[in-house]
């Protein structure tokens, strides 16, 4: 019985409230919010990540009581593009993407909620809504040498070693050697020549190395790896010495051919052409020392430009941007991208003659930095060269490194990553003095050979006897390692190919391995 009286008696006091005489404070109003993003899922480019959206936030209900509105988001991806507007019930937020953002999927929650106080300490009820921002950000396309038309190398995005694997590979029949590919349009092209001296141009499936199309280029002298400009794919060639051999253009989605320009060489070998948004740049001439720009829309060269110190035949691929066309003759010429007219040369001081031909091409770094080889003869000869550091406002070197480097190198972030046959280490030389920061030893009996890529984690490069991976981070420990060396490039779906050089006992073998 008395357990009985208890709980009525609880539930009587319950019902007439405390017995101070005091009254419950009043329920927080609720205040139902929807949400309408314009949207939930963006795609954009490496070379760009910004883009924007708006976030349109309402609410039913009422209230005397002041209202804060507040957005929680991923601030190292979103960023607010001005101040949140109200109108009514009704709230506007506008978004933005930021840049330089790595190549990889974000997924972002976006949560908004109605507060009493600017502390958000109460919530109302009903107010606090979200939804899942999901932003893409795609590898750009390997165009040209280096994968761009600043050769620098660089890959901004991050991957997993663990996640490796060997996708494809292609062994074409007759095959005698390959020029360094360029990769686009969810294919790989590449330059084959063939045990009866001819040349053809080869279109890959990226998915499956399945072959899309070939093009035959003719018993050629010498043909240059492709450089891929939209819908078009690009080679230069030589028969004979000649003013008018001809770079081809072929369509890249078919094959088929579209058009020839001509220029003058005479027995040259040719790095891929530079291409730049719909134009094209090469560096020939009967006897070196020609820049040669052409609009693809058109049927002519737009212009030609000579160098300034003329030591330089052939092997080169200008560097271009937006204003300028960078040209290494023995000096660092700049020439106005859209004319033709050299604006500016700057000596160096360093160069060294060991024959006609230039095993390396200009490198843009960070602003005002264009990194080039010092000297003429590594595209003919196993010989080092230093690397030199060129300030182009200034028109003059910033510094020269101590030691000479052997293969096509890369920069990101203010790291230049070069690798030497003379000192048996592969170095990264900080952009800014040309001091080494840190090395990786040539493992013993091998030689650095091809090119160097640089992602957000790590660096690709290729001996004589393996492509290795090896850590940006305080390790700089190998990371992966494959038994196929060669030319490197990444396409868009992230696949690291690489392509035998011609000349050397690797298999003749094209190789895709698949980076995520």
């Amino acid at each position: 019985m008395r357990k009985f009286i208890y709980l009525i008696s609880c539930v009587a006091l319950g019902a007439c409230g405390d017995d101070s005489g005091g009254s419950k404070p009043a329920p927080v109003p609720t205040l139902n919010v929807t949400l309408k993003p314009s949207v939930t899922s963006q795609t954009v480019p490496e070379a760009d990540s910004t883009s924007s959206f708006v976030l349109e936030a309402s609410y039913t209900g009422s209230t005397s009581d002041p209202i804060y509105p507040k957005l929680t988001y991923d601030k190292t991806v979103l960023a607010l593009d001005g101040e949140m507007t109200r109108s009514g019930n009704g709230y506007t937020a506008k978004f933005k993407t930021l840049s330089g953002l790595s190549a990889k999927t974000y997924a972002n929650t976006v949560s908004f909620q109605l507060c009493r106080d600017s502390d958000c300490a109460t919530v109302y009820p009903g107010s606090t809504q979200s939804f899942t921002h999901s932003l893409e950000v795609k590898l750009a396309d390997w165009t040209a040498r280096q994968r761009n038309a600043r050769h620098d190398g660089f890959v901004h995005a991050a991957f997993d070693p663990s996640k490796f694997a060997k996708a494809w590979e292609v062994s074409p029949a007759s095959a005698t050697g390959f020029r360094e590919a360029a990769a686009g349009r969810g294919m790989v092209f590449v330059t084959q020549t063939s045990s009866d001296r001819s040349t053809v141009a080869l279109a890959l499936d990226d998915a499956s190395g399945a072959e899309r199309w070939r093009y035959s280029l003719g018993n050629l002298s010498y043909a240059s790896g492709p450089a891929l400009s939209g819908g078009s794919v690009v080679f230069s060639t030589m028969f004979t010495s000649s003013g008018n051999n001809p770079l081809v253009v072929l369509n890249a989605d078919t094959g088929q051919f579209t058009k020839n320009f001509n220029f003058a060489s005479q027995w040259s070998v040719f790095a891929p052409p530079t291409t730049f948004e719909n134009s094209i740049y090469i560096s020939a001439g009967y006897y070196g020392n020609v820049v040669y720009g052409y609009d693809l829309n058109g049927d002519a060269e737009l212009w030609t430009g000579n160098g300034s110190a003329g030591h330089t035949w052939d092997g080169e691929a200008p560097a271009a941007d937006s204003r300028y066309v960078y040209y290494y003759s023995g000096n660092l010429d700049v020439f106005d991208r859209l004319t033709g007219e050299r604006v500016k040369s700057i000596t160096d001081p360093f160069w060294q003659w060991n024959g006609y031909s230039y095993g390396g091409t200009p490198m843009l770094g960070s602003d005002n930095h264009v990194i080039a080889y010092s000297g003429n003869g590594m595209g003919t000869y196993a010989i080092s060269f230093p690397l030199v550091d060129y300030d182009i406002a200034a028109g003059a070197y910033r510094w020269r490194t101590a030691n000479g480097y052997s293969v096509i190198p890369a920069v990101a972030n203010g790291v230049v990553y070069a690798a030497s046959n003379q000192t048996s280490q592969f170095d990264a030389i900080d952009e800014q003095t040309g001091k080494i920061q840190w090395s990786w030893p040539r493992p013993a009996g091998e030689q650095f050979i091809g090119n160097i890529v640089v992602t957000d984690t790590l660096v690709f490069l290729s001996t004589d006897a393996a492509v290795y991976a090896i850590a940006t981070d305080g390790t700089h420990q190998t990371k992966w390692t494959a038994k196929t060396p060669g030319t490197l490039a990444v396409t868009s779906s992230a696949k690291l190919i690489v392509t035998p050089i011609q000349g050397t006992s690797s298999p003749m073998k094209v190789t895709a391995y698949s980076l995520r």
